[in-house]
């Protein structure tokens, strides 16, 4: 075999395995993922008390309401208060910064004691947790030459994107609610009836009824309707 002929089998040979690369090998909707990603965010801030007292030093109701306000603390985020295992006006100091936080319409909750803790010092915590869309619009995939029968790479980019933006507190999206026991008093109340020989028998008005209703109009029009082409045909 000569070396043009050589060259020309080599190339058909590379021709034909490339166009039965399966197209699984090209793009996968692994390279665009849709998917929200929600990430914890933690801060904290100090606040600091005079010397055995219950009173905010100088300046610092202000630099607490400052942090808050550069934070963005909203009614959503977690608030916690965590004071020094040694500190024994931590009640009485907690209570004070619980007025500061409540006069911007947050709650908060008190951490179990803490060391390493300076004196007089407590603890400002804000969790939350922030959720990001995803990179939409995604192309990534192209327009043309698709074989494998895949989903465009920009499919469900828009649904991932409004549920981000829908979602009330992205903490849900990771570790969810406890649901609280459901009220069941008008099932109750319909079971006691049923021993009781009390059922409560329909009121017989209601969809079914205006829908016979209509049915019954109706027909009686299509008659009338049949009528006329009579008419017509003589």
């Amino acid at each position: 075999m000569t070396i043009p002929s050589l060259f020309r089998l080599c190339l058909a040979l590379g021709l034909l395995v490339a166009g039965c690369t399966p197209s699984t090998s090209e793009w996968t909707p692994v390279e665009a993922p849709k998917a929200p990603r929600v990430d914890y965010v933690r801060l904290q801030h100090e606040a600091v008390f005079k010397p055995g007292s219950p009173d905010l030093a100088g300046g610092e109701a202000s630099s607490l309401t400052g942090f808050l306000t550069q934070a963005g603390v909203t009614s959503e985020d977690h608030v916690y208060f965590e004071a020094a295992s040694d500190d024994r006006l931590s009640l009485s100091r907690i209570g004070r910064l619980a007025k500061v936080v409540d006069r911007q319409g947050v709650g908060a909750q008190t951490l179990p004691p803490a060391a390493g803790l300076a004196p007089d010092h407590i603890r400002i915590v804000v969790e939350r947790y922030v959720v990001t869309p995803p990179n939409c619009p995604n192309w990534t995939a192209p327009a043309v030459g698709e074989h494998g029968n895949e989903p465009s790479s920009n499919f469900g980019c828009a649904d991932a994107t409004n549920f981000s933006l829908m979602v009330a507190d992205p903490r849900d999206l990771v570790i969810g609610r406890t649901l609280d026991p459901a009220q069941g008093d008008a099932a109750f109340a319909a079971v006691a009836r049923y021993r009781e020989g009390k059922v409560k028998s329909p009121s017989g008005q209601g969809a079914s009824t205006s829908y016979g209703q209509q049915q019954t109009g109706a027909s009686t029009g299509g008659g009338g309707g049949g009528g006329g082409t009579g008419e017509s045909g003589q």
